[in-house]
C-alpha cells in the first residue's frame, strides 16, 4: 500500500507538504504542488479516507489498549501519554485486553466511531491482523509491536539492551549466566532473548539450557518465583540472572534468600524496566531502564501527526535506553586455586 511518506519522499517534499497539497491550500507554491499531484498520479496513492472523515468530525477521543493498568511498566507509560494527550487536546478511553480480544476491542471502536485514533501497548509479534486495521485507521504501537505490519510504532532497541545487560554481567566475571523470560509472544521478549543470547557466544560462553526459564505470558510474580526456582534450586545454580522485567528479577531475589543464597555475591541479578519496585527494598536491583514515559508521550505525539496529516515521517521510532548499577550485582567473588 502506497503511504502519503512513500508520495512525499517520491516527490521530494515533507508530508506537510502532501497533506496541504490535498487539502487544496495555498500555502504551496504552485509549481511544488504540481509536482505532487503528478507524483499522487502516478503512484495510484489513495488518501485515507477514513482518517480523513475524522479528521473533519473529531471526537478528540484516543483509545489506549493496555494489558493491566496495575503493573507499574504499563501506568508509567499511560502516565506519559496522559500527560501529553491533555496538551493536545486528547481524553484517553482506557481499556485493559486481559482476558479479551483485542482485535474485537479495537474493531467495535472504530465502527462505532468512538475514537480518533488508537494506541496499542501490547500485541503479538506475528498479529497479522491489524494491518487491515492501520490501514483505514489512525494507530500506534507503543513499546510491542507486530513484525508483519507496517503499522507505526514507538520502542527502544530490546536486542541491544538484553545484549549489554548480558554483558555486563559477564564483565563481572560471571560464567554461568542464566536468563528468565516469559512465555509470551511479544517482540520485546524474543529480542531481549536473542541479545542475551548473542552475548553469550560472543563471549565465548555456552547457551546452557539449564540456565533459561520463563514466567507465564503477564510475568505474574507467583510464575516468577516458579522460574526463579527452577535455576536457583538446582546443584549447579546460575552465578547471575538476566531478568527481562523487574518484576522476574524481584522474584528472583526473594528465591536466591529462601535458598541461601547472596545476592550479589553468589548470584548476580540485572532487572529491565526500571519500575519504582526496584528501590523499595535491598538490595535495590540493578537494571535496564526504559524511558516509560517518553515512549508514552511520543506514541500520542505520532498518533496525533497521523490523525492531522494523514501520516509520519517516521512510523519505526527507537527511543534509547539506559542501564543504572545497584546493589544486586558485583564482581564474581575470586576463587583461591586449591594447590
Amino acid at each position: 500500500m502506497v503511504t502519503i511518506a512513500d508520495v512525499a519522499k517520491a516527490a521530494g517534499v515533507s508530508v506537510a507538504t502532501v497533506s496541504r497539497v490535498m487539502n487544496n491550500s495555498d500555502l504551496v507554491a504552485e509549481s511544488t504542488a504540481e509536482i505532487v499531484r503528478q507524483t499522487i498520479q502516478e503512484m495510484a496513492y489513495v488518501p485515507n479516507q477514513q482518517a480523513r472523515n475524522l479528521r473533519r468530525n473529531e471526537s478528540k477521543t484516543v483509545l489506549v489498549l493496555l494489558p493491566n493498568i496495575t503493573n507499574p511498566y504499563y501506568a508509567n507509560v499511560f502516565d506519559g501519554i496522559n500527560e501529553r494527550a491533555q496538551e493536545l487536546g486528547y481524553t484517553l478511553f482506557l481499556c485493559s485486553t486481559e482476558g479479551r480480544n483485542p482485535e474485537a476491542l479495537l474493531s467495535d471502536a472504530i465502527d462505532c466511531n468512538r475514537a480518533d485514533g488508537a494506541i496499542l501497548l501490547h500485541i503479538n509479534r506475528d498479529a497479522r491482523w491489524l494491518q487491515k486495521y492501520s490501514d483505514r485507521f489512525p494507530i500506534v504501537q507503543c513499546c510491542e509491536y507486530a513484525a508483519p505490519c507496517d503499522t507505526a510504532h514507538v520502542s527502544v532497541d530490546n536486542y541491544r539492551a538484553g545484549y549489554e545487560a548480558t554483558s555486563y554481567l559477564v564483565g563481572l566475571g560471571r560464567k554461568k549466566v542464566g536468563i528468565i523470560s516469559s512465555s509470551n509472544r511479544v517482540m520485546s521478549t524474543l529480542q531481549r532473548m536473542r541479545g542475551y543470547q548473542d552475548a553469550l557466544s560472543d563471549a565465548g560462553l555456552p547457551i546452557d539450557e539449564r540456565y533459561i526459564a520463563c514466567s507465564d505470558d503477564s510475568y505474574s510474580y507467583m510464575s516468577s518465583l516458579e522460574a526463579a526456582r527452577k535455576l536457583l534450586a538446582q546443584p549447579d545454580p546460575p552465578d547471575a540472572l538476566f531478568c527481562i522485567g523487574d518484576s522476574i528479577a524481584l522474584a528472583a531475589v526473594v528465591v536466591a534468600g529462601e535458598l541461601g543464597i547472596s545476592v550479589p555475591e553468589d548470584v548476580s541479578v540485572v532487572g529491565f524496566d526500571d519500575v519504582i519496585y526496584t528501590k523499595m527494598i535491598h538490595p535495590y536491583l540493578t537494571t535496564m531502564v526504559q524511558p516509560c514515559t517518553k515512549l508514552g508521550s511520543k506514541a500520542i505525539e505520532m498518533l496525533h501527526q497521523i490523525i492531522t496529516t494523514g501520516d509520519l515521517d517516521n512510523r519505526n521510532v527507537i527511543l534509547p535506553h539506559g542501564f543504572v548499577a545497584r546493589e544486586s550485582t558485583c564482581p564474581a567473588p575470586e576463587h583461591t586455586d586449591p594447590a
